[in-house]
């Protein structure tokens, strides 16, 4: 019976210091971005990633979420034209390490 309340005690302990956590932890929020060379030049390397012939046409809008330190997370909505001529609009996440500048492509995909 002891070791029963122990255990009960130690699970709700966890349990209350997750909750906790979760509550003082405060989740990075998107703000816009005000850098439009910087942005462009993201946008255009994005679309040169993706390997698909996909020309920059117009930075619709961007925001930036900033990780905390390691580096900033950029969603960036754009209008681009394929190889055929056919206009798209497409959104990207891109993250950009802090430090060292190396940017990674998180997602690519026609925007909705």
């Amino acid at each position: 019976m002891r070791m029963r309340t122990t255990s009960l005690l130690l699970a709700t302990g966890v349990i209350v210091a997750v909750i906790c956590a979760a509550v003082v932890t405060p989740t990075p929020r998107w703000k816009s971005s005000d850098d439009d060379l910087k942005i462009e030049e993201l946008a255009k390397w994005a679309l040169a990633e993706m390997k698909q012939g996909l020309q920059l046409i117009n930075v619709l809008r961007c925001e930036e979420q900033d990780q905390g330190g390691p580096g900033i997370i950029y969603r960036i909505m754009l209008d681009a034209l394929n190889r055929t001529g056919g206009m798209g609009h497409f959104t990207t996440d891109v993250y950009e390490e802090a430090a060292t500048k190396v940017r990674t492509l998180l997602y690519f995909g026609i925007a909705r």
